[in-house]
């Protein structure tokens, strides 16, 4: 998995995880599909995009399409397990529990079924 953790979002924030994509996958062509926020279409990611066309394709969201935004379900199921009756005094805890959480996690969207989260261990065990 590839994570960015940053206090704040913002153009150059999101440059930097664009990079660290593109520097993972090296050799693959990569197609992000992305929503409308702000700093997705600032002009300083439209460059990068632009620098980048022949190694990244983007797919843009419909606007105010929240239910096409997959990672949506993914915050959702995050925010269940870690604010679910829970107040976090420490701002690295709840960080490191985000983490171990999304390293249990499995997300898949492309099944035959439907998309789907399940946990690859019991959250009751690894407490």
């Amino acid at each position: 998995m590839i994570s960015l953790d940053a206090p704040t979002t913002s153009a150059a924030t999101f440059q930097t995880f664009l990079t660290q994509i593109a520097t993972h996958w090296p050799d693959e062509h990569l197609v992000l599909v992305l929503d409308n926020a702000s700093y997705h279409k600032s002009p300083l990611i439209r460059r990068w995009f632009a620098d980048h066309r022949t190694d990244v394709s983007v797919l843009w969201l419909p606007t105010y399409s929240p239910q096409l935004n997959l990672i949506e379900r993914v915050w959702r199921f995050l925010k269940s397990k870690l604010a679910c009756h829970r107040f976090w005094q420490d701002l690295p805890g709840l960080i490191a529990q985000a983490h171990a959480l999304l390293d249990r996690t499995r997300a898949t969207f492309a099944s035959p079924t439907r998309p789907h989260i399940t946990l690859g261990q019991d959250l009751r065990k690894a407490t």
